[in-house]
C-alpha cells in the first residue's frame, strides 16, 4: 500500500473526530436547593458558545453542535435562556372567545443575560459546573409584548 498525504489526512481526520471537545455538565438548582426544571444554559466567550438543555432534575451537558458533545477549553460567561412557564396571572382573552396563557421567566432576570448574571467557568478538560440560581422577586413584573 502507498502512503499518501491524502491518505495521512484521512487518518488524522478520523482519530480527531474521536477526540471532541471536553465535557462540562452540573445541575441548576434555585437557592433551597430544588431543581430549576426548564430552560437552557448557555455559554458563550464572545467568538464561541455552547448550550446544555436543562431537564427535568436540573441537569444540563454542555455542547456546540448538540448537547453533551462537549465545548473547548477556555473561560466563558453563563447564562439561562428560555427558563420560562405558563403564568396563570397571564391570561389572555382573544377576538373570537378563546384564551391562552402566556409565559413568565421562573429566574432571577439577571440570571437571562451573560453581562449581568455573575457566573462565568473556566472549562479545562472535564468539567463540573453547577449553578444556583434566585427566583423573580416580588417586584418583578413579566413584560408582555404584541406584534402591534
Amino acid at each position: 500500500m502507498r502512503y499518501t498525504p491524502l491518505l495521512a489526512l484521512l487518518v488524522l481526520l478520523t482519530l480527531s473526530v474521536g477526540c471532541g471537545n471536553p465535557s462540562v455538565s452540573g445541575k441548576v438548582t434555585y437557592s433551597d436547593g430544588t431543581p430549576l426544571d426548564v430552560g437552557k444554559v448557555m455559554f458563550t466567550d464572545g467568538q464561541k458558545s455552547g448550550f446544555g438543555t436543562i431537564s427535568s432534575t436540573g441537569e444540563y451537558k454542555m455542547g456546540m453542535i448538540k448537547a453533551g458533545d462537549g465545548i473547548p477549553n477556555g473561560t466563558y460567561n453563563v447564562y439561562i435562556t428560555e427558563a420560562t412557564k405558563e403564568d396563570p396571572s397571564l391570561v389572555i382573552k382573544d377576538d373570537e372567545g378563546g384564551t391562552f396563557t402566556l409565559k413568565s421567566l421562573v429566574i432571577d432576570p439577571k440570571f437571562a443575560d451573560p453581562k449581568k448574571s455573575g457566573l462565568s467557568c473556566t472549562v479545562s478538560g472535564k468539567t463540573t459546573f453547577d449553578i444556583t440560581v434566585e427566583k423573580p422577586g416580588p417586584n418583578y413584573k413579566p413584560k408582555v409584548t404584541t406584534g402591534d
